[in-house]
């Protein structure tokens, strides 16, 4: 529908005077009407009907737009900075590039859409999809809580500090989106795609994430206390959860192991927790010694100044694991996988073996690192005095400082290790120098 400057003053004006039952007032009906490129900022559209409309680049910052049928419009690249949209009925529309800064989208219906002919085919020939396209939009500090933006597509677009309270965004597609400080306390997340999301600060209190990706999500932090992530794709993503995230058999067994630690075994269950998948768990502190975590997935969690004296963690995954301040006396980390890992002046010293009688025999039972794979880890100040390191990949490592004193390095590899102020053994050293002779 073409419509003359004119036209569409006198329409703005009936409208008026139609919200206000003033005589002469009639609904505006701008379905279908080209509207791009016009400067309408501040106008009153209330109630409106424009579905189908086009208004691609048009200026409709801090217009009332509230309760407006926008059926499948195309406001591409459109100014809509602190626009009110409220409860609109915006299914199907097109965003993609708009400018939404601190626009009121409360309770939109931003599902798919499209117009039909009466034959059923669809009535724009350009459409390139269904469902509502926000790619590159910006809507930083908008207010959407209780959309329905289920199935729309934000793909890079910037929500920092939007408000999403409650809205539902099933299947909806975030990815490589700006989602800092956003908050999504209540939100439907399911199935919607977040990979490689920038959620720096974001507030999920009470979201719901089951089958979202979030690989490569940058959620640093994201208070996921409570959440359920089980079901969530979290690989690669800067996280750190809390135990209350594991599943609820994984807690309870923590629980025992906790209760046999503080009762000397009288009461509670030393944690079997072989294969278990703990990665980017926060454990700082907490007294895990003596459990079996065999082949367990720690990669990325933190596990500063925790207790892992005489645990079996042989194959175990603590790849990017923070082990600072660790005690990890008589450990079991055969073939365990520690590339890139925190031990920063963590204690992997050997434990002094005692009789039935409780009394000390003389003999120790040293940490076990062999076949461990450290490549890239940092062991700055580390005490692994009387560790096996037979076969150890230890390719960059940073030893300063570190004391490997006694140490059994048969066949390790230390190519490109920082060794300055480190204390290697002996035999090590001779059958270096040795070598250097040779050559």
């Amino acid at each position: 529908m073409s419509l003359t400057p004119t036209d569409i003053l006198r329409i703005l004006a009936e409208h008026e005077r139609w919200l206000a039952n003033r005589p002469g007032g009639k609904r505006a009906n701008l379905a279908f009407a080209d509207l791009s490129g016009l400067g309408l900022a501040g106008a009153t559209l209330r109630l409106a009907k424009l579905s189908g409309a086009r208004a691609v680049k048009t200026n409709l910052a801090r217009a009332d737009m509230s309760h407006c049928d926008l059926f499948a419009a195309d406001l591409e690249r459109a100014r809509l900075d602190e626009v009110n949209l409220a409860h609109a009925d915006m299914r199907g529309v097109r965003l993609r590039g708009a400018r939404m800064a601190r626009a009121n989208l409360e309770g939109a219906d931003l599902r798919e859409g499209a117009l039909m002919n009466a034959d059923g085919a669809n009535a724009r020939a350009d459409e390139d999809g269904t469902a509502v396209s926000m790619a590159g939009a910006d809507l930083s500090f908008a207010n959407l809580t209780r959309a329905n933006l289920c199935r729309s597509t934000l793909s890079g677009a910037t929500l920092e500090g939007t408000v999403l309270r409650s809205a539902r965004l099933r299947d909806a597609r975030l990815d490589n989106a700006i989602l800092r400080g956003a908050d999504f306390a209540e939100a439907d997340l399911g199935g919607a795609d977040l990979a490689n999301a920038d959620l720096t600060g974001a507030r999920l209190t009470g979201a719901r994430l089951d089958n979202a990706n979030l690989s490569g999500a940058d959620l640093t932090d994201v208070d996921l206390k409570g959440v359920d992530v089980s079901r969530a794709n979290l690989a690669g993503a800067t996280v750190l959860l809390s135990t209350d995230n594991l599943p609820p058999q994984i807690q309870v067994i923590l629980a025992d192991h906790a209760a046999w630690i503080e009762s000397n075994g009288a009461v509670g269950t030393r944690a079997a927790l072989d294969g278990a998948d703990l990665s980017s768990t926060d454990l700082a502190g907490a007294n895990l010694s003596g459990a079996s975590l065999k082949g367990a997935n720690l990669v990325g969690a933190r596990l500063t100044a925790v207790s892992l004296v005489m645990a079996d963690l042989s194959g175990a995954d603590l790849g990017k694991a923070d082990l600072s301040r660790a005690a990890l006396g008589g450990t079991n980390l055969a073939g365990a996988d520690l590339d890139r890992a925190l031990l920063v002046g963590a204690r992997l010293t050997p434990v002094e073996i005692k009789g039935v009688d409780g009394k000390p025999t003389g003999r120790f039972w040293p940490v076990n690192l062999a076949r461990a794979r450290l490549v890239g880890a940092d062991l700055r100040g580390a005490d692994l005095h009387m560790a096996n390191l037979s076969e150890a990949d230890l390719t960059g490592a940073d030893l300063t400082d570190a004391d490997l004193s006694d140490c059994d390095l048969d066949d390790a590899v230390l190519t490109r290790a920082v060794t300055t102020g480190t204390r290697l053994p002996e035999a090590y050293l001779h059958h270096a120098a040795a070598e250097a002779g040779h050559r």
